[in-house]
């Protein structure tokens, strides 16, 4: 399969939020279980997205996601903001020990200590975030700079926060 292979570890292992990121079909895409070693998947102090901190005999585990565009990588790059970087990294799947590449914070982010739990986030984030990044991609990406999305990102949130309790209340 042509295209990009990159270990997911956080809410890009939620397929709604990828399309929504990538704003087509992952269709395309092929996913398999992997595990990093080395590291463990903290909550980002202040977000509630992970972060990755080194730590001997850790484990994260995650998604190898193959089949990625270029395309498909500026996209999430520009979700991921100046927080996070991709690198390389050697990721233990079923089959092998395989490369791919993983965005790790950058120093702007610190972790909260806190184990990071992918259906905690499913349940309690994903609706906000699916929305808000939905709003975002479709508003900003290709017209907002990288750099200043931030502020973007904090209004829409807080707008779509709104709009659901509102929501809430009235159902």
């Amino acid at each position: 399969m042509s295209g990009h292979a990159f270990f997911f570890y956080g809410s890009l292992m939620d397929l709604e939020l990828l399309e929504a990121v990538i704003d087509r079909s992952s269709d395309h895409l092929r996913h398999q279980l992997g595990r990093l070693d080395g590291y463990a998947a903290e909550t980002a102090h202040g977000y509630s997205f992970p972060t990755l901190v080194a730590r001997r005999g850790a484990v994260v585990k995650g998604v190898v996601t193959h089949g990625l565009s270029d395309a498909d990588i500026e996209r999430i790059s520009y979700f991921e903001d100046t927080e996070y970087a991709h690198h390389p990294v050697e990721v233990v799947t079923a089959a092998a020990t395989i490369t791919a590449r993983t965005y790790m914070s950058t120093s702007t982010l610190r972790s909260s200590g806190e184990a990071w739990d992918f259906e905690q986030w499913q349940v309690q984030h994903k609706p906000v975030l699916v929305a808000v990044t939905r709003k975002v991609m479709g508003e900003h990406y290709g017209i907002t700079p990288f750099e200043e999305i931030d502020a973007h990102w904090h209004r829409i949130k807080s707008e779509i926060e709104a709009e659901m309790a509102l929501g809430r209340r009235r159902g």
